[in-house]
């Protein structure tokens, strides 16, 4: 099959809902690495986890944000792998607070159909934490997670598109059309900086006029209709399709 288009599936808040384990997790991780306790107040719909490590940092007192400045890119990946490990052994804890959002296993699985589609995941969680979460909610057979992009990365939330646009083409040995379905505003601007389509679903804290207003080209209430969603990804397809024909 020629892979014409890939769907960049966001985790929290557009495929699932994770309860309060993913919080947990976090906060553990940053005990481990600081010592110190995560501070409150973070908001942190649309960040990675890398993201995250900063925010905590950034509303510490100055001489505790100082020191983890001081120590540069080194304390945002021992965070990422110290969230890693916090995430072993979650499962039960997770089955019992995990579902799939309205309409996302028949959305899904609808994609899964279509010829020329592939799905992804684009998610600010580090890779043992959406694999655990979609492993809850019933969802990785239908993803390709070695093709995804993980919240390990450091950089602003864009750098997770470009890296999952690499690894498409390297895989496909040729450029792959994305189309980014995501809860926040920051996955709407992070799909339009790697000049990707954005889909906004208004199943996080985000209304609908917040991810209109971020410039989505398309939004919706929920999934409960698959039909809306396939129908972008079929016309996007079938834009790809002309495009590489010379607009044939």
């Amino acid at each position: 099959m020629t892979v014409r288009v890939a769907v960049c599936w966001d985790v929290d808040g557009t495929l699932l809902r994770a309860g309060r384990v993913g919080g947990a997790v976090l906060r553990t991780a940053f005990a481990e690495v600081t010592g110190l306790d995560a501070p409150e107040g973070v908001v942190m719909g649309g960040l990675t986890d890398r993201l995250v490590a900063d925010a905590y940092r950034d509303l510490l007192p100055p001489d505790a944000a100082a020191a983890l400045h001081a120590r540069g890119d080194e304390y945002g990946v021992a965070f990422a792998e110290a969230v890693t490990r916090a995430w072993a052994g979650r499962d039960a804890e997770l089955a019992a607070v995990t579902a799939p959002l309205p309409g996302v296993p028949e959305t899904v699985a609808a994609l899964a159909a279509e010829p020329g589609v592939t799905q992804v995941v684009v998610t600010g969680n580090v890779r043992a934490g959406a694999e655990a979460k979609l492993r809850a909610a019933g969802l990785g057979r239908y993803l390709d997670l070695d093709r995804g992009a993980y919240g390990h990365l450091g950089g602003p939330r864009a750098t997770l598109v470009h890296a999952a646009r690499a690894a498409l083409r390297t895989h496909h040995g040729a450029s792959v059309t994305l189309v980014v379905v995501g809860d926040t505003p920051r996955d709407v601007e992070a799909a339009h900086a790697a000049g990707a389509v954005a889909v906004g679903v208004a199943t996080g804290a985000a209304s609908t006029g917040d991810l209109h207003a971020a410039g989505a080209e398309h939004v919706f209430d929920d999934l409960s209709d698959p039909s809306r969603l396939v129908a972008v990804v079929r016309t996007t397809r079938e834009d790809s399709w002309h495009t590489t024909q010379g607009g044939s």
